[in-house]
């Protein structure tokens, strides 16, 4: 049995500690959300879907950028992760529905943004992942939401 000051677990065969589960969970979530990225589409047909494909993958490099950041503890990158992923929010690209429930969403979503960044300038590595849980959450929640009010209605 190991014994430290740190509490370990066996997380994909190998020995990491306590931290490391936080970023095994992001990595989970970060690819359902890559995949709902991924399945999400146009948001009108005078937008060439390329476009929207170009700016689905700007918004997973941010997040990787994040992901990078928190499993090398680079607050640095968290912090410029969480802030290009805000302002992205804002672009005329993110604005795919044109409804109340749909800017609500965002502006929670920039708010988690911005518990991110919070944290990475305190260089509060658990308070980071936890806030990139959420962030993460955030974008499942409203990729779902987006898919639902673009299904056929019966």
């Amino acid at each position: 049995m190991l014994s430290s000051s740190r509490d370990t677990t066996r997380i994909l065969g190998s020995v990491i500690d306590h931290r490391g589960r936080w970023v095994a969970a992001a990595v989970v979530v970060v690819m359902a959300a890559g995949f709902a990225v991924s399945r999400l589409p146009a948001a009108d047909p005078a937008v060439l879907p390329d476009q929207v494909a170009g700016f689905m993958r700007a918004k997973l490099a941010h997040s990787q950028n994040v992901l990078e950041g928190l499993t090398v503890e680079d607050f640095d990158l968290i912090d410029k992760g969480a802030q290009q992923l805000s302002l992205a929010s804002e672009d005329a690209s993110w604005q795919v529905l044109q409804t109340e429930d749909y800017a609500r969403q965002s502006a929670d979503f920039r708010r988690s943004c911005d518990s991110l960044r919070k944290a990475a300038k305190a260089k509060n590595l658990d308070g980071a992942a936890l806030a990139w849980m959420e962030v993460t959450m955030k974008c499942v929640q409203c990729h779902k939401y987006v898919r639902d009010e673009r299904a056929p209605r019966n």
